[in-house]
């Protein structure tokens, strides 16, 4: 996943301390649950990144033949993400809010702020990244309106977009360059809600 700048579907999403847990923390258990488990559930609060979002983003970039990936950024001043204050775990997932499925057995805790708002990703790879690399976000459209450039705001700082020069867009993002912490591939079911 070097040449991640090169991918055209992308779930951008801005990556902020855990209660009681820090970030190192986190990704290596999550890389731990792909190595033991074949994939890992990441929860996220984010009404750009609601399940049937996700997985409508997915069959798009499925209809070209091409992966999804999660690029974790980190937020534009340092202290920008507000750190999660309580945390329980998750026990079941579903994809449709109906039919709900308890969570595999051996899996790391899913941990964070549970309600009828609270979703996960799923990926089957998961990398850290050097300390160097970073993205241009400039270079992103929204998906679901590729007319505008990307927006991360409190609530929202998990999105779905696509690869498109928007260094002439109005509205454009202020802090454009960001560090890459780490990167994921989506895998089915892409994204679930959680309770």
């Amino acid at each position: 996943m070097d040449n991640i700048e090169d991918e055209k579907f992308v779930v951008l999403s801005v990556i902020g301390p855990h209660a009681c847990e820090t970030e190192e923390e986190i990704f290596r258990r999550k890389i731990m649950d792909i190595i033991n488990m074949g994939k890992t559930f990441w929860l996220i609060k984010s009404y750009n990144s609601k399940p049937n979002l996700v997985r409508q983003f997915c069959r798009s970039a499925g209809t070209e033949s091409r992966e999804t990936f999660i690029i974790f950024i980190e937020p534009s001043t340092k202290g920008g993400a507000k750190p999660t204050k309580k945390s329980s775990s998750a026990r079941e997932y579903s994809e449709d809010k109906i039919t709900w499925t308890e969570l595999p057995i051996g899996l790391t805790p899913v941990t964070g702020k549970m309600d009828g708002n609270t979703f996960a990703l799923v990926f089957d790879l998961l990398e850290l990244f050097p300390a160097k690399k970073t993205i241009d976000l400039w270079e992103y459209a929204d998906f679901f309106k590729q007319e505008n450039p990307i927006t991360i705001r409190q609530g929202g700082s998990t999105l779905c977009a696509i690869k498109k020069d928007m260094s002439r867009g109005k509205n454009r993002i202020k802090s454009r360059f960001r560090k890459i912490v780490a990167v994921g591939k989506l895998c089915n079911p892409y994204c679930v809600w959680l309770r």
